[in-house]
């Protein structure tokens, strides 16, 4: 064989491997519906891009708060942790459970909103059952039910997260529970049996702003996190109708 031939048929070898380590092969595919938890480690590594860690900080970007054990973690500029009091009781986590990662919370807490919202959306009680507490996915699995029964239909897009505020930390009956309020923008429009718009409007963004608590029992092994309430913070037009209430756990 020539030796040109045979040095481009190196080349060519080498940018096929290149672009298979790079780009996957749809074997690799992640299908959000087969993870058990936005949560998960699997889906932290292989899924989302890691925003919280840039290579500089610069102001107005970041938010660097300063949490024991000598780290400093690095928000999105858009998170903030509400008051000084749910600030120490972070603090006391990471010092007590030394697995408490606030930088993989964040961005899974984030992941959640948007993959719960538009679950209940589409109806798809199994993608909800893997992210919702026991108690709140009855209340979600029935308001399914029931809108299906009157024939309506929601489609929701959200468009981003603007603000995500941690406004409480706390280690209770054998779980910690992180509450967050999400301000999102997203498109919401619920139609009735025939058709016909009865809420929203496809060409109009409008601002949701909810208030969900997390949690994750101490005694799990896995990262997963679950879902344990969910309540307005202000009153909205045209949003997508999440149930409201908590587990009993929650509200002990």
């Amino acid at each position: 064989m020539p030796a040109d031939i045979l040095l481009f048929a190196l080349i060519a070898a080498g940018l096929i491997f290149w672009l298979k380590s790079i780009l996957g092969t749809r074997d690799e595919d992640h299908d959000s519906k087969k993870r058990s938890s936005m949560f998960s480690d699997d889906q932290d590594k292989n899924v989302l891009p890691n925003p919280l860690k840039p290579k500089k900080a610069q102001d107005g970007k970041v938010v660097a708060l300063n949490i024991g054990l000598g780290d400093k973690y690095v928000l999105p500029a858009y998170v903030r942790i509400d008051n000084k009091t749910t600030e120490n009781n972070i603090d006391d986590i990471i010092k007590d459970i030394l697995s408490f990662d606030l930088e993989h919370f964040v961005q899974g807490a984030e992941g959640a909103f948007g993959m719960i919202i538009e679950a209940f959306a589409d109806g798809d009680a199994q993608a909800l059952e893997n992210l919702l507490a026991p108690e709140v996915f009855e209340s979600f699995k029935a308001a399914i039910e029931e809108r299906k029964k009157r024939g309506e239909t929601v489609e929701t897009q959200i468009k981003n997260v603007e603000k995500m505020d941690i406004t409480q930390a706390r280690i209770d009956d054998g779980h910690i529970f992180m509450t967050v309020r999400f301000s999102a923008r997203e498109i919401c429009i619920i139609r009735d049996k025939a058709g016909d718009i009865i809420s929203g409007d496809p060409d109009v963004t409008t601002t949701m702003v909810d208030v969900w608590v997390f949690g994750r029992s101490l005694d799990s092994k896995g990262p997963e996190w679950y879902l344990y309430e969910t309540r307005d913070d202000e009153a909205e037009d045209h949003k997508t109708p999440i149930p409201e209430g908590g587990s009993d756990k929650e509200k002990k």
